[in-house]
């Protein structure tokens, strides 16, 4: 896409140095012809793009082929007025018809622009055309109304501005829609539009500044602007759409961010310098740029409450984060991460006096459970599991899920080893409980290895490998019981290991009950 833009370009450009070795006939029917082309050829593609669409953005490209067929009826007849050498009365049709198109492109392309994601956006969004549109009235004010309108009556002074308005309003809504939607390669056709709009904008600002300094209607670039707009506009029938910018990275990238605001800096500027050298503002000029100054402010206000949104957005993101990277996805308990960081603290912080016990809890009778009535029902018991075990703890006590169907419980500041026992137990018989599942029942049970420290300076990863020889001894005494480490559970005998004790049958509903 960007070949034939840059050949739209040199086309115009071309154009533009040649002019002044032609007629004025033969320039202007030059200039006028391949636009009033491009207005007629411009319909097909934008009916390809209609096709394409739904809803508004369907309605906006069918208003972009209405403001074609005007375009090109507006050029045809400028064409026809410069080959027969007349030269009717300002406005007439041509005028009228170029104005209607420009008023028809302005709805067409706003509609057929992707809608901004959320009301803030939007409403940003018409603060920024209102803003441009602001400052480019103050600068074509300055520049060509009030020179043009000088020696002009009130009424006539109305019509000339209203013929303005609409480009102005144009050029401003190509400004901000440029820096608000994403272009790639194959998705230009409002951005081509929009430099369109924007070029014929200026093309009617210059040729009324020329005639009002009785220069050449071609002169300040404005046979190039009219030529390569008209090119422009059967090129974006011919290109696909790109997607709004719903991240804001194009707003916060580079040139995009200051392209709607330089109008704004401009019209400052101006105004500025004419106040320097002459004392005194019109108060159209006045109320013009204190308009797009107060609009600015109230975007910028705007602004900074989409940024403390999106900061609240970011705090909740990292809080959910943190939580996601120290807790289980499943049963909600902490992980093995969040369990070793609690533990260490724990046994840093534990008196001379007070005892830290860690308990391993083991599910019996679970894989049976996965294996045969699926993982739904598996995740179900380890969600009840994970329910149930907080309210067999005290309040000071860490249940986490070390991964699989093996639990790890942290007891601190214990008085005795024997509450952690009795803690253990008490865990064995909440999990003792049916389970429901989607069709029927189960019932598990658990195993507890058991294994505490009197004091600090423990590791942690000392105790866990007691906890799982203690978790080993418990499995093999006939399981659902606790097993406390002890010198004799340090090395267990191979028989004695969870592997050589068959599963028990009993854990999983008899088959004709499942059925039913």
């Amino acid at each position: 896409m960007a070949t034939p833009v840059v050949a739209a370009v040199l086309a115009g450009v071309a154009l533009q140095l040649v002019l002044p070795l032609l007629s004025l006939r033969l320039g202007l029917v030059l200039a006028s012809a391949p636009t009033a082309i491009a207005g007629f050829l411009a319909p097909f593609g934008f009916l390809r793009q209609s096709r394409a669409h739904a809803g508004r953005e369907r309605a906006g490209w069918r208003l972009g082929i209405a403001g074609s067929l005007l375009l090109g009826a507006s050029y045809t007849l400028y064409t026809g007025y410069a080959a027969l050498g007349l030269a009717p009365a300002k406005p007439n049709l041509a005028d009228l018809l170029s104005v209607a198109s420009a008023t028809v492109a302005l709805v067409g392309i706003a509609l057929a622009a992707p809608a901004l994601p959320g009301v803030m956006a939007g409403t940003t969004h018409v603060i920024d055309v209102a803003t441009v549109a602001g400052s480019l009235f103050a600068l074509v004010w300055q520049f060509v109304i009030a020179p043009a309108t000088a020696t002009l009556p009130l009424g006539s002074q109305l019509t000339f501005v209203l013929t303005l308005l609409p480009e102005i309003i144009a050029a401003a809504l190509a400004l901000t829609l440029m820096s608000r939607l994403r272009a790639s390669a194959d998705g230009r056709a409002l951005h081509v539009l929009a430099a369109a709009l924007a070029l014929f904008a200026l093309a009617a600002v210059g040729s009324t500044h020329n005639a009002t300094e009785r220069a050449p209607w071609y002169a300040m670039g404005v046979g190039a602007l009219y030529l390569t707009g008209g090119l422009l506009v059967a090129l974006a029938g011919q290109s696909t759409v790109g997607a709004a910018d719903a991240s804001g990275r194009r707003a916060l990238a580079g040139f995009w961010t200051a392209l709607p605001y330089v109008p704004v800096a401009l019209a400052i500027c101006a105004v500025s310098g004419l106040y320097l050298r002459s004392g005194t503002l019109s108060p159209v000029l006045v109320w013009a740029l204190l308009s797009s100054t107060g609009l600015a402010m109230l975007r910028q206000f705007l602004s900074l409450l989409t940024i403390k949104r999106l900061l609240s957005d970011l705090d909740e993101q990292q809080d959910r984060l943190r939580h996601a990277a120290h807790h289980d996805a499943l049963t909600g308990l902490p992980n093995r991460t969040a369990f070793h960081g609690r533990a260490a603290d724990a046994l840093a912080a534990a008196g001379p006096d007070e005892h830290t016990g860690v308990l391993l809890v083991d599910l019996d009778g679970f894989k049976p459970v996965n294996d045969q009535l699926g993982h739904a029902a598996g995740d179900a018991v380890l969600v009840a599991v994970g329910e149930r075990l907080p309210g067999a703890l005290r309040g000071t006590d860490t249940a986490a899920r070390l991964g699989g169907d093996e639990f790890a419980v942290l007891l601190p500041g214990l008085h005795d080893p024997g509450e952690a026992e009795m803690i253990a137990a008490r865990i064995i018989g909440r999990l003792a409980a049916p389970v429901p599942t989607s069709d029927t029942q189960v019932r598990v049970g658990a195993s507890v290895g058991m294994t505490t420290a009197r004091g600090a300076g423990h590791s942690i990863d000392r105790m866990l490998r007691e906890a799982d020889l203690a978790l080993y001894a418990a499995k093999a005494a006939g399981k659902s019981v606790v097993r406390r480490f002890t010198a004799a559970t340090t090395h267990p005998e191979p028989d004695r290991l969870p592997a050589a004790v068959p599963q028990p049958r009993t854990s999983v509903p008899d088959q004709s009950q499942h059925t039913a």
